[in-house]
């Protein structure tokens, strides 16, 4: 009865009906019975004898392959230990080995008719045309090679199946257990020492060793002290997966740590380094911490390759009161600066009064010297261009040089000082580089990937408030003489007060003591804000911008309108604006910049602004950011801008 289904299929029951209908029929006409009979039985002869043909035609096929692998005619595959089968173009099988159906666990009544019961349609049409296509059936991987057979006008495929489990088991254990090292630092343990007695320190700093430990040690790595801040960790792969799927909670569980009911307020800068090689891994690792210390710390800083990945990095950061590195700083940079023959000064593209005044304080500094000092700025584009003027008024338009005419200011032994940004590519004039091995960077933002290698000096300070900050302390100790005079301290003045929006945001104890310096040098403060005034057209333009804001969990997001006029000076002005108002913790405008859209985005810091437009492939500051979109509409961009903010606020 088997062989007779295998034969005759779902046929075999209406043959079945047929022949009793036509005994039923012979009864009443013998002729008309006889008729019926012999064609019932014609139709079950003809079933049978094309079911012997084709299944000659298949043996012929199936040899024909055979003869082509040199294997012992009639019994190649049949023997074959790996599973293998022949299908019809649709996936249906017409034979398969017994390795194959031991594999499958196909039943003598053929449970499974089609390849199709096994793999999706889509898998199939890969599988026919393709070589060695990998795929998971069940819990089983196999590679699957396909070999297209063409007999008596008709196409079959042959079907190899190699078994890659054991082989896919291997290589998943082979990455999971790629080491990988984490470097571990406790950002202000400084000031630990000085707020608490040493017996003290010492339980608080052996609690925050412990707490590292454990949080290791649940994922399976291992831990070494090798200074007194600073701990090596050593992780397989699958536990820093997991350390990156639980988003790093120990820098929640060391923010949070508190000493005898006191607040402790301390944080973990991690670099993780991942490589082939331990010493390349531990390299990797270096670069990652002092990225994310650069960062503001409060964060892991995960280096593949040349990829960084980042998380964590919610917290303000903490400011440095201590002075001692600044005044070092300040003695070198005097020293490279009387060694070189000239000075050309550069901020970033759209300068502000932030980049524009501290390149001005740079400028008094050559100046001092007696050196010839350049600025590099294109008047067109910038957006303190009321300050600009009153240098120009000051000092005359020779010390200013557009960037396309800098490249003649450059000699041997010229310095290139890089002011309020430490990317590369947002530079004035990125060439210029390129031009001199003396580059020296100052900037406050927290530091990310592209930044300017290979400098004479990169003096980066993150927790300041801004460069204008930066330079107004360097010049209090480059020499023991004045160094500024009254428009200069007016120009840095200006540069602290649109970073710190009027010392609102991140305006700290050395702010206010760079202010005062400012203030005694002559720096006032009526001539500042006048440099801030806009005209009625800006005032209307910014109000429109506002007026159309929309809120999104906590965010104000508005899009500028087209053809506005000095658009990025307004829009940074409307963000700014629209953080006042009740139940906003950030804001973002957005406006068309050419096929793409520009975004500016502010915040108090409870919302790190630099994190969202990082996201987006921008970067700045926790507090001010913005990024670029390149050939998009402005609703996608808002569209990008709230998933965006969805993933910060998951993940933080």
């Amino acid at each position: 009865m088997k062989k007779l289904w295998k034969i005759y299929d779902f046929s075999l029951p209406f043959a079945l009906v047929a022949l009793i209908f036509s005994l039923f029929i012979f009864m009443k006409d013998r002729a008309l019975g006889i008729i019926g009979i012999v064609l019932v039985i014609a139709a079950l002869v003809g079933k049978f004898v094309y079911y012997k043909t084709k299944k000659e035609k298949l043996l012929n096929r199936i040899k024909a392959v055979s003869d082509e692998l040199d294997f012992e005619q009639g019994k190649a595959f049949e023997t074959l230990t790996v599973p293998c089968c022949v299908v019809e173009e649709d996936g249906a099988f017409t034979w398969f080995n017994p390795a194959f159906r031991e594999y499958f666990n196909i039943s003598d009544d053929c449970n499974v008719k089609s390849i199709g019961e096994l793999v999706n349609k889509e898998s199939i049409e890969k599988i026919l045309v393709g070589r060695g296509y990998r795929i998971r059936i069940g819990n089983q991987y196999f590679a699957i090679y396909s070999n297209e057979i063409t007999a008596d006008d008709e196409k079959v495929y042959l079907l190899y199946f190699f078994d890659e489990t054991r082989l896919r088991q291997t290589e998943k254990e082979f990455y999971e257990t790629r080491p990988s090292i984490m470097l571990f630092v406790i950002d202000n343990i400084d000031e630990i020492y000085q707020n608490f007695k040493d017996s003290e320190c010492t339980a608080i700093v052996g609690s925050i060793e412990q707490l590292i430990e454990e949080w290791v040690g649940s994922y399976g790595g291992l831990c070494r002290k090798f200074s007194s801040d600073r701990i090596m960790v050593f992780v397989e792969e699958r536990g820093l997966q997991r350390m990156i799927t639980d988003k790093f909670s120990i820098l929640d569980k060391v923010r949070e740590f508190t000493f005898d009911g006191r607040n402790v307020d301390i944080t973990l800068s991690v670099g993780v380094g991942k490589d082939d090689k331990l010493a390349e891994s531990h390299n990797a690792a270096k670069l990652a911490l002092d990225m994310a210390q650069s960062r503001g710390g409060d964060q892991v800083a995960v280096k593949h390759e040349v990829q960084y990945k980042f998380y964590g990095g919610v917290s303000a950061g903490h400011e440095k009161k201590n002075k001692a590195k600044t005044r070092l700083i300040a003695k070198s940079i005097a020293e490279i600066i009387r060694d070189s023959e000239n000075v050309v000064v550069m901020g970033h593209r759209f300068s502000d009064f932030d980049s524009f005044g501290s390149a001005v304080g740079v400028f008094a500094i050559a100046k001092h010297f007696e050196k010839r000092v350049n600025i590099v700025l294109n008047r067109r584009n910038t957006l303190a261009a009321p300050l600009v003027d009153r240098f120009i008024a000051q000092y005359g338009e020779e010390y200013i040089t557009a960037p396309e005419k800098a490249a003649a200011l450059f000699g041997k032994n010229t310095l290139l000082v890089v002011v309020d940004t430490h990317k590369r590519e947002v530079t004035e004039a990125p060439e210029l580089l390129d031009l001199t091995e003396k580059v020296m960077v100052i900037d406050h933002h927290r530091k990310s990937v592209g930044f300017i290698e290979n400098t004479v000096m990169f003096y980066h300070m993150p927790n300041s408030s801004s460069a204008s900050e930066m330079v107004s302390e360097l010049v209090q100790y480059v020499d023991t003489k004045p160094v500024i005079n009254q428009f200069e301290s007016l120009a840095l003045f200006a540069g602290i007060l649109l970073d710190t929006r009027n010392f609102i945001i991140r305006a700290g104890v050395r702010t206010f003591e760079a202010a005062a310096y400012l203030r005694s040098r002559g720096a006032n403060t009526v001539e500042t804000k006048k440099l801030f005034s806009n005209d009625m057209e800006i005032f209307r333009h910014r109000n429109l911008i506002i007026d159309s804001a929309k809120e999104y969990r906590s965010c104000a997001i508005s899009v500028a309108p087209d053809n506005i006029e000095n658009v990025r000076l307004v829009t940074s002005q409307a963000a700014d604006e629209m953080l006042n108002i009740e139940g906003v913790k950030a804001s973002f405008v957005l406006y068309r910049n050419g096929n793409g859209v520009n975004i500016s985005a502010r915040s108090y810091g409870e919302i790190n602004v630099q994190l969202v437009m990082e996201s987006m492939g921008g970067g700045g500051h926790q507090t001010m950011s913005a990024c670029q979109l390149n050939d998009i509409a402005s609703d996608e961009a808002v569209a990008m801008l709230e998933k965006a903010i969805d993933e910060f606020y998951e993940n933080n």
